[in-house]
């Protein structure tokens, strides 16, 4: 019977019958053994790489500052020279390569210790790739960038520098496997950097406060200021950090994490921010002007809910970029009159608007806001430098009453038929030349015709139509220029047949030609005045919503300038100047002339910037990344940062 039944197995062991179970017990049995072994051996090796990628950290530092070093130092002595663009690829080499090495630095402290030298290897693999496209690419420019590092003029580097946010967030489950501890978020970098210092990291740290809204959108640079301390304490506060301005390990993470949490002005911050904010408030009607003071409290809590609530926005009373640019939008929603209001205050401020002249003297006030009231107080607004928003708040009110008005009048820059009345009345007077000079706009051709008739009937020679020069023009007594006597034509003496004509006498001197002095123009001059008053503001600190005199951001800095230069511009931000219509837009910054209003977008089109154009390149502007008002160092012409955040452009003395 045992025989049989042996053969019985055998016959079935051969017929494909296995016992599968038993094979799997058995596999799993010595694969376990197995992968002890090799868990094993991995850790022991993993110590080991370890240690010795440990060691490599200071050598890797030490690579890393003596290229970027040595790069700038090349930098320096190349700009200027024939060399210049050739020598570019190899100063962004060593950029790129000191980065890098900083990067590999990081790394190896970072990760796990079983883990090093695989990462730092594959990170050096990357470098190396980088390096040699930084390479390439570069020496097929033909510009070089005169800021270091170079690649912070253009955009933002792909180096590997510790601004990755997948990397961090699996750091953490690596270390505890290994380790079989749960350990806090791994530090992305071992130095710590304040105000003062510089370094590439600084850059990408202040991109980032740009991106999130704690920085207004600017060209970044290398250099830990007031504005970036500021930025960076207020980013602390709003994600539960140590608010010190200090940027570090737990920081740096923070910042460049998924999870960071936007700019939002809320109840508890202080500042010039939140009194700008408050001003505007009081402006619109929604915060009583004791309120102003630089502390966001419960009242100005419900007047933000209330302006929210009044412009479709979110009442949540936190003012976040959205908010923010409400505030200053030309169809914002104010807390006092507006379009279709009807009040017998409206009457008492529109018969002063008749009386300066922004409404017709043949126009009836009536108490209704209607069309033509909220025409005049935008022109009313623009031309006394305050927000140009149709309103009839507290502000416009205040200076309606006082002995400041000023009285509506057409200047350089202005659009509209009213400015095409005043060009068809000069050129019928022989002021403009051609007809083609009537164009609606208020170009230096109209302010010099302007002058000159003027000069002509007794009056104020500014270039500006006023009430007073507007009346004159109007008039049947208005006169023309003065008619210039054509001389009369000297007879030709014809030499009679037959006789030599006279020959001048030697020694007699054949007088000179008399040269034609050259037109001089007012808005020359006005230009002029333009950019000496944006460059004697050089030096001036960077202050968020500042309008002047002596502190600035873009906007306000832009608006500061033009008004002081006599061109009467209501106050707007770098997102309400992308809609304006005031002044001839162009939209290649080729076509940027001297004295042009640039607009650039930020890190993203819900921000922006704006700078004055001087010529040759150049820019003057408020730089939050700088901390202050400054002069480009790079040609915005030709750097790729500038190039790829251009919008459009404005000829102001067009």
């Amino acid at each position: 019977m045992a025989e049989t039944n042996r053969s019985d197995d055998k016959s079935k062991h051969t017929s494909g019958s296995i016992n599968w179970k038993k094979v799997r017990r058995r596999f799993k049995k010595k694969s376990r053994k197995f992968l002890g072994a090799l868990g094993m051996g991995v850790v022991f090796c993993g110590k080991k790489l370890g240690q010795l990628a440990k060691r490599t950290v200071p050598f890797w530092k030490k690579l890393g500052d003596g290229l970027c070093a040595g790069g700038r130092r090349l930098h320096e002595k190349i700009q200027g020279t024939k060399a210049a663009p050739v020598c570019n690829a190899i100063v962004r080499f060593f950029a790129a390569m000191g980065r890098g090495c900083k990067a590999l630095n990081a790394r190896f402290k970072t990760l796990g210790k079983p883990l090093r030298l695989g990462i730092s290897a594959a990170s050096l693999l990357l470098v190396v790739g980088l390096v040699l496209s930084a390479a390439l690419s570069g020496g097929s420019q033909k510009t070089a960038q005169t800021d270091l590092p170079i690649e912070v003029q253009g955009s933002p580097s792909p180096t590997p520098v510790p601004e990755t946010t997948a990397l961090p967030s699996q750091e953490p489950v690596v270390q505890a496997a290994v380790a079989g501890t749960v350990q806090d978020t791994p530090a992305a970098f071992s130095e710590t950097y304040k105000k003062g210092d510089d370094g590439a990291i600084i850059a990408d740290v202040q991109l980032r406060l740009m991106e999130l809204g704690y920085m207004d959108s600017d060209e970044p640079t290398e250099h830990f200021g007031s504005i970036t301390e500021e930025a960076l304490t207020s980013f602390q506060k709003h994600n539960d950090l140590p608010a010190d301005g200090v940027l570090r390990e737990a920081t740096y993470l923070a910042l460049m994490s998924e999870t960071a949490k936007e700019y939002v002005m809320q109840d508890g911050d202080e500042g010039d921010d939140v009194r700008d904010v408050q001003q505007r408030l009081y402006e619109l009607g929604y915060l009583a002007k004791n309120c102003i003071t630089g502390t966001f409290g419960d009242k100005t809590l419900e007047a933000l809910k209330d302006f929210q609530s009044s412009n479709g926005l979110k009442g949540d009373g936190k003012a976040g970029v959205k908010t923010l640019e409400k505030l200053y939008d030309e169809d914002v929603v104010g807390n006092f009159y507006r379009k279709g209001d009807v009040n017998d205050s409206i009457k008492t401020y529109q018969q002063k608007l008749v009386k300066l002249g922004y409404l017709s003297s043949t126009y009836s006030p009536k108490g209704k806001m209607d069309n033509e009231t909220v025409a005049a107080l935008k022109s009313f607004q623009n031309v006394n430098g305050i927000i140009a928003d149709g309103c009839l708040g507290v502000v416009t009110m205040e200076l309606l009453d006082s002995k400041n008005a000023v009285a509506y009048s057409l200047s350089l820059g202005m659009k509209g038929s009213d400015v095409k009345d005043v060009q068809k009345r000069l050129y019928k007077l022989g002021y403009l030349k051609h007809s083609s000079q009537i164009t609606g706009y208020f170009s230096a051709e109209t302010e010099d015709a302007v002058e000159a008739f003027q000069k002509r009937n007794g009056l104020t020679a500014d270039g500006t139509v006023a009430a007073k020069t507007l009346k004159v023009l109007e008039s049947d007594s208005a006169k023309k220029p003065k008619a210039t006597a054509t001389p009369k034509p000297t007879k030709k003496a014809t030499a009679k047949p037959g006789k030599a004509t006279a020959t001048p006498k030697p020694g007699t001197k054949t007088p000179k030609p008399t040269k034609t002095p050259k037109p001089t123009s007012a808005s020359t001059s006005k230009l002029d005045k333009f950019i000496q008053i944006a460059k004697s503001k050089v030096g001036s600190p960077y202050v968020r919503g500042a309008k002047g005199p002596n502190k600035f951001d873009c906007s306000g800095f832009v608006y500061w300038c033009l008004n002081q230069a006599g061109v009467k511009q209501g106050y707007m931000t770098s997102i309400t100047w992308r809609s304006c219509t005031k002044y001839t837009r162009f939209d290649s910054m080729s076509q940027a002339q001297k004295g042009d209003v640039l607009v650039f977008k930020g890190s993203s089109m819900s921000t922006g910037h704006v700078g004055i154009y001087l010529g040759g390149g150049k820019m003057v502007d408020a730089s939050s990344g700088a901390g202050q008002v400054r002069i480009t160092s790079s040609n915005i012409l030709t750097s790729t940062y500038w190039k790829t955040h251009f919008l459009m452009g404005y000829h102001i003395f067009d």
